[in-house]
């Protein structure tokens, strides 16, 4: 059954109901994999472009694709269909398992809140009130940074912001930066990389 097409869409391009999860699955479980379009289409023996509709949501596949898309992937078809999770789609580090190191001068303390290989690593920093000895930290990917509590300053070559608690900044994780907490009150800051 397909949805109603939108203005300038014919019925064959209208997307059917369910290809809404079908699509982006399709092109995660694909590029997780290391396939280009190419590749899978050769894989399962359809054309590029059907493929490319399908992911996009423009196409509903039938059973027999559904079932040549499974096994060319290596997943279940309710993978594919967003119906069934795989072991480690959800990761979970627990409060109590979780490595931490306390705050010292000029040495922050740090809390990891995700497991090493993730595309997304995140850390409470338990700030000390000098800046961290070994100067500023930069990385790749992009960097969110959020306060917990207690007054933060995050210091760039050129600049420093004062944040307080709630506050957040968003910056290119290459760009050197540095923080520490302002004043005897302890301070946390949630930091997040997504790493490239």
């Amino acid at each position: 059954m397909s949805a109603p097409p939108r203005r300038g869409m014919t019925e064959e391009e209208a997307p059917s109901v369910g290809a809404g999860v079908l699509g982006p699955q399709l092109r995660h479980l694909r590029l997780a994999r290391g396939m280009t379009l190419d590749a899978l289409a050769a894989a399962v023996g359809l054309d590029k472009g059907f493929l490319s509709r399908l992911e996009r949501g423009r196409k509903a596949p039938s059973v027999g694709t559904l079932l040549r898309l499974s096994a060319a992937l290596g997943v279940p078809v309710a993978e594919l269909l967003g119906e069934a999770l795989p072991e480690d789609a959800v990761r979970v580090t627990r409060a109590a398992r979780r490595r931490r190191s306390a705050p010292g001068p000029g040495v922050h303390g740090m809390e990891a809140l995700t497991a090493g290989g993730a595309p997304l690593a995140a850390f409470i920093i338990h700030l000390a009130t000098e800046f961290a000895e070994d100067g500023p930290h930069e990385h790749e990917g992009e960097e969110l940074l959020y306060v917990l509590h207690g007054h933060v300053e995050l210091a760039f070559a050129d600049r420093s912001l004062m944040l307080r608690p709630g506050d957040a900044a968003e910056f290119a994780g290459h760009l050197p930066h540095r923080l520490r907490r302002i004043g005897e009150a302890p301070a946390a800051v949630l930091v997040a990389v997504a790493r490239r």
